[in-house]
């Protein structure tokens, strides 16, 4: 008997000391972490656009105190997400880690050359488009990738992150997601073994899933709510076409004649643009100009300068500008730019008279910043200027050269073989007439 009580003794004894040795609120689990998870940035624009080059913000970190959600009859609670998670270095995204002043960090660029897919290839990825038609647009993407191996989570629960889209203002035309923020939802969940009647735990956690949404609503019980699900942040790239045409009029006015018409590009409001920014050509003006009679211009000059398909943003700002050489009813259409730049469009003088005119479904007004703007100026004949191109813009410069004909000439060949098959029967029958005469006398 003395026997077994020392026995239970030194069980209790035993039983206490381990107790005292394990940390109060130890968890009963190994923690384990997490891997990473990606979403994509887009941006959106016409079909003629080319990509600029612009760069986007983002920053990751846990939700603060006030978006912990407790549970609920019909809800899962929502806990934040420990320390550590940071973005992943890739192609074309920066990462910065997190400091005591400052959430990890990332920016995302975007640049001329990047591939662009169609509207039609969108699927089922979060892209937000301008227009109801669905093949006018178009976009390119960055995948940016969230990286939580260092990421240490203790039990099962769901984990909650904030992804926030820093503004990126100044940078001409484009615009940020309207939701500026996405969530970030790890679920950790009882590792098991078997299935249905022969289920069980096996004391482990594994990482069930991630999920990014919109909303920083609770997760239902039971539900696989994907109403708010979201593969990323969908941004737009405004731009506008301007068209410029040439009209010859007038009884003298030749139809061959090149003209020389110059486009300038202008920031008054000193927009971020990117010298290669690249605007794309079309229309239907002549790529390797041939020198006639009315042309000032050498083909050398004017091939140099028309056999061209795109133009970047150096070719077209400053003092010079870009100049190209057209002839009646040819046009030049410079796609893609950005909304809130200005231009100019002038012709060089000749000896034609000179008027300039807007088609009537281009932009109306400047629209500028600090106000409703004025209304575009063509008061030179010859020259158009605009300081804010709001919408797709045309415009015409007609050349008139007229000539009064001398009056008492023959106007026409017909009329003047006419008169001289007139004159030649005069003379023929006048000659009959003198030789009958003398047959009479004879």
């Amino acid at each position: 008997m003395r026997t077994k009580k020392i026995a239970a003794a030194a069980a209790a004894l035993t039983m206490i000391a381990s107790m005292a040795a394990m940390p109060i609120g130890a968890s009963a689990y190994t923690a384990i972490n997490g891997g990473d998870v990606s979403f994509e940035k887009y941006l959106v624009m016409k079909n003629e656009a080319t990509v600029p080059n612009v760069s986007f913000g983002l920053t990751v970190e846990t939700i603060a105190d006030s978006e912990v959600k407790e549970a609920t009859g019909t809800t899962l609670a929502v806990m934040k997400g420990p320390a550590g998670i940071a973005f992943n270095a890739g192609t074309d995204v920066t990462a910065v880690g997190a400091t005591a002043e400052a959430p990890a960090s990332a920016t995302v660029a975007f640049k001329s050359t990047d591939p662009t897919e169609t509207e039609a290839s969108k699927g089922s990825k979060s892209i937000v488009f301008k227009t109801t038609s669905t093949d006018d647009e178009k976009f390119a993407k960055k995948t940016v990738t969230l990286d939580l191996s260092n990421v240490s989570f203790p039990e099962p629960g769901v984990y909650r992150y904030k992804i926030i889209e820093t503004a990126t203002t100044g940078v001409a035309g484009v615009t940020n997601d309207t939701n500026n923020i996405r969530y970030l939802d790890v679920y950790v969940k009882n590792e098991t073994t078997g299935s249905g009647a022969t289920e069980t735990t096996t004391g482990n956690i594994e990482i069930q899933g991630y999920f990014i949404h919109t909303g920083d609503d609770a997760p239902v019980k039971g539900t696989a709510d994907s109403s708010k699900k979201s593969t990323g942040f969908s941004n737009a790239y405004t731009t506008n076409d301007l068209e410029f045409r040439k009209v010859v009029t007038g009884n003298q006015g030749s139809k061959d004649k090149y003209f020389m018409i110059t486009v300038k590009l202008t920031n008054p409001d000193n927009l971020t643009v990117s010298d290669s920014d690249t605007f794309q050509l079309s229309g239907t003006w002549t790529k390797t100009p041939t020198q006639n009679s009315a042309t000032v211009y050498t083909a050398e000059t004017m091939t140099a300068a028309n056999n061209v398909t795109s133009l970047t943003y150096a070719d077209l700002k400053g003092t010079d500008g870009y100049s190209f050489y057209i002839h009646d009813g040819e046009l030049i259409e410079l796609h893609g730019i950005l909304s809130g730049l200005g231009y100019t469009i002038s012709e060089t003088e000749e000896d034609y008279t000179p008027a300039v005119a807007m088609n009537t479904t281009g932009d109306v007004k400047t629209n500028d910043k600090t106000g409703d703007g004025t209304a575009i100026d063509t008061s030179d004949n010859n020259t158009v200027t605009d300081t804010f191109l709001k919408s797709d813009a045309g415009v015409i410069f007609t050349n008139d050269r007229a000539g009064n004909i001398p009056t008492g000439i023959i106007s026409t060949v017909a009329g003047s073989a006419a008169l001289v098959a007139l004159g030649i029967a005069g003379v023929a029958g006048g000659a009959v007439y003198v030789k009958k005469k003398r047959s009479e006398e004879e």
